[in-house]
């Protein structure tokens, strides 16, 4: 008997948060700003704040993926703003979004600490969005910043310190009003339902599980402000006509699903559970694995703190504007869920691996963010390398323990291909999502950070 990975929550403690330990930094003593030891620190800083990002992301209510995608975006830009200042050459979002109203650098401080004026920054932003987190994952917010403040608080000029502070929650405030003026977007965790939204009633729509009636996710997504690139400038391929006929191209799809569930590998099993992070409280969201990879090579990279705060945030805004193209064509072609087709037509018995998630199939959300990121990691890290996965190791839930890959682009096919064989998706799905997400990526990392130096700011 296959087992479902949902199953698994009768046997986790909701309330049990499994938090990532951090060994804190050694404290930075340069009284200057963009030293190379300050970079070494503030690249600490970021990563212990990514880290904690997803747990965070992980235990609190209502971020799925395309809103953790948009988080994660609107953190980074804080993030990537706090550190211009220190990062010769770059320049403010500001030139690249105007309604984005950056502060202005203040004119009298005399050395500004990147790392004091990023750690303030990430605790900031973080509390905003995620306001609503268990209680003890915002003692985690409090008790990190406290950790990393020792690279800021000893031999340096008090006045500089607090000014970089000030400056940092600047930003934030900045960025907090930003995100705000995207009404359809801001809070996006507050409402992922729209209980008057009315399910297309056609042939081949999609129409929320029986067994799992959950109303539609997040229908009206595709409206939400992108950064780069919006619905309207990628033209979806349209599916294959729907049809029931065992001749047709759609019957087809469905019986490849059915087919691989009957005389699954253990490889097949492994990898569908490996990549299955769309599990509430148990995983990270798809749009959250992207961020623990990054993080995972980040951390084992050489790669200069400029280029890993370009790589946090063009993942971001990859893996967000890539979210919102695909939700819209989700709604757009609202595509019934291969269990719906497989039990009406195949098989009445028949069961995905995992429960159907409560939104249309077509594309998949999966194959766009790795889509998405896989473009993005490759550009910063190289394609073709030996990359281990490490963001389940050691869970027992389910076949979470590490995968080595040659490329980012072998990950991005085998995150796409699990959708198939955990039977939720359509290839066609998966082909197209993965298409979707690349090209949003290509986008994206044409998005210029430098053209000037700091005093350009």
């Amino acid at each position: 008997m296959r087992r479902k990975i949902s199953s698994y929550f009768s046997i986790i403690p909701i309330l049990t948060l499994l938090l990532v330990f951090w060994a804190t930094p050694a404290c930075n003593t340069s009284p200057t700003g963009a030293t190379d030891s300050n970079y070494e620190v503030a690249r600490n800083i970021a990563l212990s704040w990514n880290k904690l990002m997803l747990e965070l992301e992980r235990h609190t209510d209502g971020y799925r993926p395309p809103v953790s995608a948009r988080t994660f975006a609107y953190i980074s830009m804080a993030a990537y703003e706090a550190s211009v200042p220190g990062m010769e050459g770059y320049v403010s979002l500001q030139k690249q979004f105007p309604e984005f109203k950056a502060p202005a650098f203040p004119a009298d401080i005399q050395s500004y600490h990147l790392p004091t004026a990023l750690n303030r920054t990430y605790s900031g932003i973080l509390r905003r969005f995620f306001r609503s987190a268990p209680p003890a994952l915002l003692h985690q917010i409090d008790q990190l910043e406290t950790e990393l403040a020792c690279l800021s608080d000893k031999h340096q000029n008090a006045a500089d310190l607090n000014a970089s502070n000030a400056f940092a929650e600047a930003i934030v405030e900045a960025v907090w009003r930003y995100s705000m003026s995207d009404g359809m977007g801001h809070d996006g965790f507050l409402y992922n339902f729209d209980k008057n939204y009315t399910n297309p009633d056609c042939a081949g729509c999609w129409q929320p599980s029986p067994e799992h009636h959950m109303p539609a996710l997040l229908p009206h997504w595709g409206g939400v402000r992108t950064f780069i690139m919006k619905p309207s400038d990628f033209v979806v391929t349209a599916p294959p006509a729907f049809s029931e006929s065992p001749q047709s191209p759609f019957y087809t799809e469905a019986m490849e699903v059915f087919t691989a569930s009957q005389s699954m590998s253990k490889k097949d099993a492994w990898i569908a559970e490996f990549w299955s992070d769309d599990l509430p409280g148990l995983t990270v969201t798809p749009a959250g694995r992207w961020i623990s990879i990054a993080n995972q090579n980040v951390e084992h990279s050489n790669l200069a703190f400029p280029e890993v705060m370009a790589v946090y945030l063009k993942l971001s805004v990859s893996l967000c504007d890539a979210g919102i193209i695909c939700w819209d064509a989700k709604y757009k072609y609202s595509i019934e869920r291969p269990e719906t087709y497989i039990r009406r037509l195949i098989d009445p018995n028949w069961r995905p691996l995992h429960e159907t998630p409560n939104f249309p199939a077509y594309p998949s959300g999966h194959s766009a963010f790795g889509g998405a990121a896989t473009e993005v990691l490759a550009a910063y890290f190289g394609q073709k390398n030996n990359i281990t996965d490490r963001t389940h190791q050691g869970r027992i839930e389910f076949a979470g323990h590490p995968r080595t890959f040659g490329s980012f682009q072998e990950m991005g096919q085998e995150n796409a291909y699990s959708r198939l064989l955990i039977g939720v998706h359509y290839r066609m799905d998966c082909v197209e999502g993965m298409r979707l997400g690349r090209a949003v990526a290509q986008q994206v990392i044409r998005m210029p950070l430098r053209g000037g130096t700091v005093s350009e700011r």
